[in-house]
């Protein structure tokens, strides 16, 4: 199997290394992209001064979840500012909509040329330098980009391995601010990135090894990042699993992902709709990948007693997670189309088990709640 990533800098203070790596480059005016919430927090600021005395421009109205009004509006911020480059703050929202920008800006199109059509991007993009402020979605190492056509609807993809950044700099340090919240839901959203990556029934020995790793990592630090967001080897280990996570995508995702998908439609964090389908996902792979299953046993440091899906679970309780979407707020819907949509998902494609349409719709009902 072929994967690429970026040149990835990951240790407390990396933050420094950001204008000699955009020399590297050839970048003499990047666009600083992120949301407002980054901004207030003071995170933006600490990249600002690391630029002091450096030329740039920036954009900081991403919204919350990536849409397609997102892209055209950072789009226009580039051409406008007459950049050469561009630098995304944030997590993934910030992240997402920067890959489709860089395709839309390199090419001169629209984003409807690429919205679904990642066939489309075929071509080198103007560089793209990624700077996680979460530690979770692991997008600032993948190729994949889900942008939302309005805030409420489900989200479809815009990537390429054209897509990848040319430079992931990931400093722990950054990640201090982010709420306990978002510290659960990012961590979880890493923990599943690393799991259905290992599970794929795709083949790659060396992503396996990095996502058992990124198992180990997440499972067993998200709770300490969780409780004190100051605990900086809690939160420079939940960085290394979010890149883990980021390389396991390459091997593709599954159940987890396709319900999360499927209930995208209505602007709920993605990474707490993960962490809510995880265990019932889990269960499903007990059945089906059983000997896979032992080896994230192990990564978890399990007995041989323990299931890896009650694990998981008790992990969500410990983080206060819903245990439901109706727990998380998400009212009446279609549970047959949900259903349906589901059982089609993209991301099933890579999984080591097909589920039949009762099972998938087991576990809507389930996740549904």
């Amino acid at each position: 199997m072929e994967f690429q990533l970026p040149k990835i800098i990951l240790d407390h203070g990396a933050i420094k290394r950001l204008p000699g790596e955009l020399a590297l480059l050839g970048i003499k005016r990047p666009l600083l992209v992120t949301d407002q919430g980054l901004v207030a927090c003071g995170v933006f600021s600490q990249v600002t001064q690391a630029m002091a005395s450096n030329d740039f421009a920036a954009f900081t109205e991403v919204p919350e979840n990536p849409t397609s009004e997102g892209c055209n509006i950072t789009a226009a911020a580039y051409t406008e500012h007459k950049c050469d480059g561009i630098v995304a703050i944030g997590g993934g929202s910030v992240i997402d909509t920067v890959k489709a920008v860089a395709a839309m800006v390199t090419s001169g199109r629209p984003l409807s040329d690429f919205h679904g059509k990642p066939q489309n991007i075929n071509f080198p993009l103007i560089p793209i330098v990624t700077i996680p402020t979460t530690a979770g979605t692991g997008s600032e190492v993948s190729p994949g980009a889900g942008i939302h056509p309005t805030a409420t609807t489900r989200s479809i993809g815009a990537a390429s391995r054209f897509s990848i950044p040319k430079i992931a700099i990931c400093d722990p340090d950054l990640t201090f601010t982010l709420p306990p919240r978002l510290t659960a839901a990012t961590g979880i959203d890493a923990l599943a990135h690393c799991v259905e990556g290992f599970l794929s029934k795709n083949a790659s020995p060396m992503v396996d090894v990095i996502a058992l790793d990124g198992i180990s990592r997440a499972f067993n630090n998200v709770e300490a990042a969780y409780k004190n967001g100051a605990d900086k080897m809690a939160r420079s280990e939940m960085l290394m699993a979010s890149v883990a996570g980021g390389v396991a995508i390459h091997k593709g995702l599954g159940p987890v992902h396709a319900l999360a998908g499927t209930f995208g439609d209505r602007g709920f964090h993605h990474g707490t709709m993960v962490a809510i389908a995880l265990p019932a996902c889990t269960r499903l792979a007990e059945q089906h990948a059983p000997e896979k299953v032992k080896l994230i046993a192990m990564a978890l440091g399990l007995s041989p007693a323990d299931k890896v899906s009650d694990a998981f679970a008790n992990l969500n309780e410990r983080l206060d997670m819903p245990k439901t979407m109706r727990d998380y707020g998400y009212g009446d819907g279609d549970i047959n189309e949900m259903i349906e949509d589901a059982h089609n998902s993209h991301f099933l494609n890579a999984s080591p088990f097909m589920p039949t349409r009762d099972e998938m719709a087991a576990l809507v009902r389930e996740f549904y709640g």
